[in-house]
């Protein structure tokens, strides 16, 4: 794209505000552009968008009034495109479009990421386990650190943590009961886990665990560490008249290389925990094609 096609905003000049009508969509060509929030207590950023960033198309296409206002953090050269010039464009490029919906995309999942945040974080839906991430959180953090073992070529662990027969034992006794489990399992994972590793909420019953720098054989050795803790806290000061016990499925990276790979594994460990008996399993290798 070139800048004489496009409109140079100053440093700090507004682009569009909060409110106003959505007549175009916008392309920053050159330079930097924040959305902001405005409201009776200042600016709230949302976001950063640089070279090649698409924005306000959303409420274009929506018909809708801007949600946020956009304005220049430097010296920004921007294109506008009305529904007509985009289409003309569109036509001349049609990766202009694929671009556009990978964009829309992220954005779609950052807000869903904090609303599922926000879903799992909420104290009174499931028995709560203060001081761990949420699920979704975990799930994101697997994806970013699988990533960046790669690069360093580190090994990294992902083990999930269930819980035998919980809802049944909630029924049978009380909540108070799957409120201690939850506190004295989630009480025995901190003090086993060294401080970079990463523990959260899978669920009513599930832990997830990431271990950093780890082996499959290191983590098998850190979660058989955790259950003779759990087990002896439990036994001895919680409901030594009621037993529990959890098994755990653990799959590791080399093994399994991609973040779909590593919980499909971990998850097809636990079952198979579960079916043989053995408190803690190791996910194999898949067989190489």
């Amino acid at each position: 794209m070139k800048r004489d096609l496009g409109k140079l905003f100053k440093t700090g000049e507004i682009i569009f505000r909060q409110g106003d009508p959505a007549e175009c969509m916008y392309v920053v060509q050159k330079g930097e552009v924040e959305l902001v929030v405005e409201s009776e207590y200042g600016f709230k950023r949302l976001t950063m968008l640089k070279s090649g960033d698409v924005f306000g198309e959303v409420s274009l296409f929506a018909e809708k009034a801007r949600f946020s206002t956009a304005r220049a953090v430097q010296d920004t050269w921007v294109m506008t495109l009305d529904e007509r010039a985009f289409m003309g464009r569109l036509h001349q490029d049609p990766s202009l479009a694929f671009h556009m919906i990978r964009q829309m995309a992220r954005r779609i999942y950052d807000q869903d990421h904090l609303l599922m945040r926000g879903f799992y974080d909420e104290e009174n839906r499931t028995p709560h386990a203060p001081g761990f991430v949420s699920y979704i959180d975990l799930v994101a953090l697997v994806e970013k650190e699988l990533t960046r073992a790669k690069r360093l070529w580190q090994a990294l662990s992902f083990a999930i943590i269930e819980i035998d027969r919980f809802s049944a034992l909630q029924a049978q006794f009380d909540a108070v009961v799957g409120e201690d489990l939850l506190t004295s399992l989630g009480g025995t994972i901190r003090g086993v886990l060294r401080r970079q590793d990463v523990a959260g909420r899978f669920g009513d019953d599930q832990f997830g665990l990431l271990l950093y720098e780890t082996d499959g054989q290191a983590a098998v050795r850190v979660l058989e560490k955790v259950r003779r803790s759990f087990f002896t806290l439990w036994g001895r000061v919680e409901h030594p008249d009621q037993a529990a016990i959890f098994h755990c499925g653990i799959a590791c990276y080399p093994d399994h290389d991609n973040t779909a790979q590593l919980h499909k594994a971990a998850h097809k460990a636990l079952s198979d925990s579960k079916k043989t008996g053995n408190p803690i399993l190791l996910a194999t290798p898949p067989e190489k094609k």
